[in-house]
């Protein structure tokens, strides 16, 4: 999802921010800090580069949108933005009066593209320019990694505080499952959530797909949660 300020070269897009991705279900682990740091920090809206790191599935977009959902601003004061969505439109997204708040997610999705890279670098340097609002950015990476092919925009990105998001470890993937269930209505028990992280590598956007299914299929067959039904399903998913 897009919320963004008028401009004039494009209507907002409507990109779903998922309704279950908030605090109630964010299981932070060895984040607690971190979590903290930011949560504190959006309150605030300090003019301040916070850079967000770690492995594809441990849960940043997740963070990110919960995040999102807990401001008290405006939504026209707010620009969130997925580029793992954004890349196949055109950089002219990036093209905007800069607001109170800008959530970039997933910034090495765009890295290689001439035309995204100088986007987004002409984005920095208008946040720079404003002395005032919070840049948030998370990638699987840290910036002094990232893959752009413009040395200046990975100078940019090193120049804030920077911080890894540490995956769950397997018991707090198992209470992430169990917690997001309960948020939609039903029961997993632990032998159930503990068979599924063990075959899911702790996954979160591959947890929550399969939870989707689940609540679908006990739905649709009328039956509880049992390790033997669940593990039918992961065969017809991977199948």
């Amino acid at each position: 999802m897009i919320i963004k300020p008028h401009d004039p070269y494009q209507q907002p897009l409507n990109f779903k921010i998922d309704e279950g991705s908030g605090f109630d279900s964010f299981i932070p682990g060895s984040n607690a800090p971190l979590v903290n740091m930011l949560k504190q920090a959006a309150a605030q809206c300090p003019h301040e580069l916070y850079y967000i790191f770690g492995p594809h599935g441990c849960g940043k977009t997740h963070l990110f949108t919960a995040l999102y959902r807990s401001l008290h601003q405006p939504p026209s004061a707010v620009f969130f933005l997925d580029l793992t969505l954004a890349k196949a439109l055109s950089p002219v997204l990036l093209s905007i009066d800069v607001p109170e708040m800008m959530i970039l997610d997933n910034v090495e999705a765009i890295a290689g593209d001439a035309q995204w890279e100088l986007a987004l670098f002409g984005l920095f340097n208008r946040w720079v320019d404003k002395r005032s609002g919070m840049l948030l950015v998370s990638a699987a990476c840290s910036a002094d990694r990232l893959p752009f092919t413009m040395p200046d925009l990975i100078t940019r990105f090193e120049n804030g505080v920077s911080a890894p998001l540490e995956p769950l470890n397997d018991e707090e993937c198992q209470q992430a499952l169990i917690r997001k269930a309960q948020l939609r209505g039903f029961k997993m028990p632990e032998r159930v959530a503990a068979f599924i992280v063990r075959n899911l590598n702790r996954d979160m956007h591959k947890l929550g797909a399969v939870l989707n299914r689940l609540d679908q299929a006990t739905l649709e067959a009328q039956h509880e949660l049992t390790v033997p039904f669940v593990k039918k399903i992961l065969e017809d998913m991977l199948h």
